[in-house]
C-alpha cells in the first residue's frame, strides 16, 4: 500500500507538498536542512499518526542532502526503512538497517533518490526491552529478511486502520493492541543474535517464571496481555520475559501470548450467548486486525472462528 494511497480521516493528518518553497520538516525527531539535488522532481508526502505512548510519521522524501541533530530529548526515536537508500555520515544505509537514537546525534546524509520510511518516537526509552545498550547517541541496527518484512506489514496495517477509521473513540480502544503489535516486531527486528539464550543454570528460574505469568493469565479471564504490563507486575524487564520464555517453551514472548489470546477468544466463542461475535471476540482480546486473527486462529484450531460460533449456537 503506496502512501499516497492514505487519505486523511479523524485520526490521521496527511500533509503533500509539491513545492520546495511550501516544504516544512517535521519535527518528530528534531529538524534539519534539507537541500533537494533535482528540485523541479521535488514532491512530499507524510502521514501522521499520534498513538497513546508516541508519535509516528510515515514519509515520502526526496532527493536530497539532509544535515540535522536529529534525536529526541525524552524517549527513544528510530526510523524504519520500507523502501531506503542513502549515505549518513559516510556509511551506507539500506532497506536492512534500523537507526535508533536516544538523545541527539549529528547526521550529514544524502539521499540520490526518494525515500519511504517510519520516524518514530517513543515516550519510554525502552531499555526494558533490551534493544541497545547505549545511553545517548545513534546506533544502526541491521535486521533479519523476515522480522523487517513483518515490522513493514504491521506498519502499513496500523496506517491504513487509522486511514479508514473516523471514530477517535474506537481508534483509542485499539491503541494499545495495535502498540503491542508494533512493539513485538520491533522486538524480532532489534533483538542482538542470541539475545535470548538463557545463561546455563538458570532454567529452574525462567521455569518459576513462566509459572508466575501462567497463573498471570489465568486470573486475566478474556482481558487483553501486553508485555509491559505483565513485566512489570512480575517484576522483571520484558527482555527477561522474553529469554524465560523463549527458554522454557522454545518460542518468543509474543507468541507464547498470542496462542494466550486465541484460546481466550477460542473459550468465548465456544461458549457464545446472544450479543457473542467474531468481531467481538478477537477485539476483547488485543486483536485488532481481523484478518490476521482468523487467519491465526484457523492455523491454531482447524476451523475459523465463525465456525466455532455457529457450533455453539446449535440446539
Amino acid at each position: 500500500m503506496p502512501l499516497c494511497r492514505l487519505k486523511p480521516s479523524r485520526i490521521l493528518g496527511i500533509e503533500r507538498f509539491s513545492d520546495f518553497a511550501e516544504f516544512r520538516a517535521n519535527e518528530v525527531l528534531g529538524l534539519g536542512i534539507s537541500t533537494p539535488l533535482r528540485p523541479r522532481e521535488f514532491s512530499l508526502s507524510r502521514a501522521i499518526l499520534p498513538l497513546q505512548d508516541g508519535l509516528f510519521v510515515l514519509q515520502r522524501s526526496f532527493a536530497r542532502r539532509f544535515e540535522a541533530e536529529i534525536g529526541t530529548d525524552n524517549g527513544v526515536g528510530l526510523v524504519v526503512p520500507l523502501a531506503f537508500h542513502s549515505t549518513s555520515n559516510g556509511r551506507e544505509v539500506d532497506n536492512s538497517t534500523i537507526a535508533m537514537m536516544r538523545g541527539k546525534a549529528p547526521v550529514d546524509a544524502i539521499e540520490h533518490h526518494p525515500n519511504t520510511y517510519l520516524m518514530l518516537r517513543f515516550n519510554s526509552d525502552m531499555h526494558h526491552r533490551g534493544w541497545t545498550d547505549f545511553d545517548t547517541g545513534l546506533a544502526y541496527v541491521r535486521a533479519r529478511d523476515h522480522p523487517m518484512a513483518r515490522l513493514r506489514t504491521a506498519i502499513l496495517e496500523m496506517f491504513s486502520l487509522a486511514s479508514a477509521c473516523n471514530d477517535p473513540r474506537q481508534f483509542e480502544a485499539l491503541n494499545r493492541p495495535i502498540q503491542e503489535t508494533l512493539l513485538a516486531c520491533l522486538d524480532d527486528a532489534l533483538a542482538p543474535a542470541g539475545g535470548l539464550t538463557a545463561r546455563r543454570g538458570s532454567f529452574a528460574k525462567h521455569r518459576k517464571l513462566i509459572a508466575r505469568l501462567d497463573e498471570m493469565v489465568m486470573w486475566s479471564g478474556s482481558r487483553a496481555l501486553y508485555s509491559d504490563d505483565l513485566a512489570s507486575a512480575l517484576g522483571v524487564s520484558v527482555r527477561t520475559l522474553q529469554t524465560a520464555a523463549h527458554a522454557v517453551h522454545g518460542v518468543s514472548l509474543h507468541h507464547y501470548l498470542r496462542l494466550k489470546r486465541l484460546w481466550s477468544a477460542r473459550i468465548q466463542l465456544m461458549v457464545g450467548g446472544g450479543g457473542m461475535s467474531v468481531k467481538a471476540a478477537a477485539l476483547g482480546n488485543g486483536f485488532w486486525h481481523l484478518g490476521e486473527f482468523s487467519r491465526g486462529y484457523r492455523l491454531a484450531f482447524g476451523e475459523t472462528p465463525s465456525e466455532t460460533l455457529a457450533r455453539s449456537r446449535r440446539p
